[in-house]
Formats: structure tokens, C-alpha cells, sequence
């Protein structure tokens, strides 16, 4: 076994980023949950979409932005639903610049700017929090609960299906570091979080996430059912481990535990792999 402990959980470290494809990117995402929520209930799309505005028009209160500093052909060219909500529209676009604090003066043209990564990552979170939030507020929390568990699986195949992996011809040659290596390595440079890292063997590793930015930015809620549903519940589904030849699944997060833990296996070698032990993976990396 190799044990190794990493320390980069930071609320400072700072990302380059481009507004332009950062708000396209948030758009996208309530586009998405619109389109499979008038799947499951079609005749209640306005209801919902109406119960988002109140949301966020509390939230966003009198903050606003210039709207002409984006190209909003750019934006909008893969939009099917949210275009037809334009003040639901706006205000998501306003959050987001809200909550990554984008300077007032910033215009496209600039391109690239830095701005903490844990705002970023908050965006993206919070937006998912008010998305789920709000369908429990409107249906109840066991019927809009069961709604949004229907709606993670479809997200996971939209996104699969414009980024299909490739699969490699020798799945069993795969090793776990060699696959994750470029996920610590970005937990790393964005601070994501403090974690020990166990490789039990070339296959299999365990990781304990002792702090993380999701649980971070919903803490404030105080709602850890809803925040565990809206960001980490979509890794937790057999939809999300389709496809895949490494292997994801955990016990526990850090919405409702002391630590996560994230077990990573090559399911080729170890089909439906044990996970290690609360306890054992409890104790990692702490006597070193």
C-alpha cells in the first residue's frame, strides 16, 4: 500500500476563467434540468419555472449587469428551453456574475480573467441547490426529491452522449493512478481539498476527503439533505459508473459525515470491488 496526504484545501487559490463560456455553462445546465423536468411533467413546466424566478429574484434583489457585454448569439446557440424564459434567463445570468463578483467594467472582449476557484465552484453548486430547493419547495420534499432523482440519471446521458469516453482496448491494463492522476493533480491546483490518498494496489484506491469546496459552498443552507441531492448524489448512481472502466462509488460524504470516502477500482479486474471499511479508511495517512 502507498499512503500519501495532501493539504490544498484553499477558499483563495485563484482560476483563470472566461465569463462568456462560464455563464454559457450555467445556462446550459438549467436549459438541461428544464427540458427532462417538461419530460416528467409537461403540463407544469410554467409552475416550476415561475417558482425559479421568485428563487432567485430574492437572491439576486437589485444587482445588475450589463447584458451587452456578451455575446448572447454565443450563449444561447445550444439553449432549447430557457430561451423562452427570458426573465428566468436574466436571472441566472445575474447570480452568476453576482457570485463571481465580475468586475462591472469587464466587456468580452477582455477574455480570460482570475477569480477565486471556490466562487466559481459556489456558482455552480448554489445554482443546483436553488434548482433542487425549489422542487421540493413546490412538490413537497418526498415528491420533488423523487423528481429530481429522476431527472440525474438523464443529465448523466446528455452529457455522456456529446462527450463519449473511449474505451480503451485492454480495460484491465488501466491502473487507478494512472487514471487519477489528473484529478489530484487539479484538486490540487484549484484547492479543492485536504484528502489521503491509500493505493491499495495498482487497481484499487481508497481517497479520505477531510474538507471539500462542494460541502463548502451549501454549508450555509444548513440543509444537508438537499445539498447532498444536488451536487455529489449524481456520482452515487449506477448511471454515473456506466461506461467506465474505473470505477467510482462511497459510503458517506462530508453533507452528513466527518469525512468522505471515495473508492476507486478497476471493475474490469475487480468486478463490483468491496469497499474498504469506514474504520479503515478512518485511520489512513494519520500516523504519518
Amino acid at each position: 500500500m502507498k499512503i500519501e496526504n495532501y493539504k490544498c484545501f484553499s477558499l483563495t487559490k485563484k482560476e483563470k476563467f472566461t465569463p462568456e463560456n462560464f455563464i454559457k455553462v450555467r445556462l446550459q445546465r438549467i436549459d438541461l434540468v428544464l427540458k427532462i423536468f417538461k419530460s416528467i411533467k409537461p403540463d407544469e413546466l410554467n409552475i416550476y419555472v415561475s417558482n425559479l424566478k421568485d428563487k432567485f429574484s430574492e437572491i439576486v434583489v437589485d444587482y445588475n449587469f450589463n447584458v451587452e457585454a456578451f455575446n448572447w448569439d454565443f450563449i444561447r446557440e445550444e439553449l432549447t428551453i430557457l430561451r423562452n424564459f427570458p426573465d428566468l434567463e436574466r436571472l441566472i445570468f445575474l447570480y452568476a456574475c453576482m457570485t463571481v463578483d465580475l468586475p462591472e467594467d469587464y466587456v468580452n472582449e477582455q477574455g480570460e480573467i482570475e477569480a477565486p476557484y471556490f466562487d466559481l465552484r459556489k456558482t455552480g453548486e448554489r445554482i443546483s441547490y436553488y434548482i433542487v430547493r425549489t422542487l421540493v419547495d413546490t412538490y413537497g420534499k418526498e415528491e420533488g426529491t423523487e423528481i429530481y432523482k429522476q431527472i440525474a440519471p438523464e443529465i448523466i446521458r446528455e452529457y455522456r452522449a456529446k462527450d463519449q469516453p473511449e474505451e480503451p482496448k485492454e480495460p484491465k491494463t488501466i491502473t487507478v493512478a494512472e487514471n487519477n492522476k489528473k484529478y489530484v493533480e487539479a484538486w490540487c491546483r484549484v484547492g479543492l481539498a485536504d484528502f489521503t490518498s491509500c493505493l491499495i494496489d495498482d487497481y484499487k484506491v481508497v481517497y479520505r476527503f477531510d474538507s471539500c469546496l462542494t460541502p463548502e459552498a451549501l454549508k450555509d443552507f444548513n440543509d444537508p439533505d438537499i445539498a447532498y441531492l444536488c451536487s455529489c448524489y449524481i456520482a452515487d448512481i449506477p448511471e454515473f459508473n456506466e461506461g467506465r472502466t474505473i470505477h467510482l462509488r462511497r459510503t458517506q460524504t462530508l453533507h452528513h459525515a466527518k469525512f468522505c470516502d471515495e473508492f476507486y477500482w478497476n471493475n474490469s479486474v475487480y468486478p463490483d470491488a468491496e469497499q474498504p471499511s469506514l474504520e479503515f479508511t478512518e485511520k489512513i495517512g494519520k500516523d504519518l
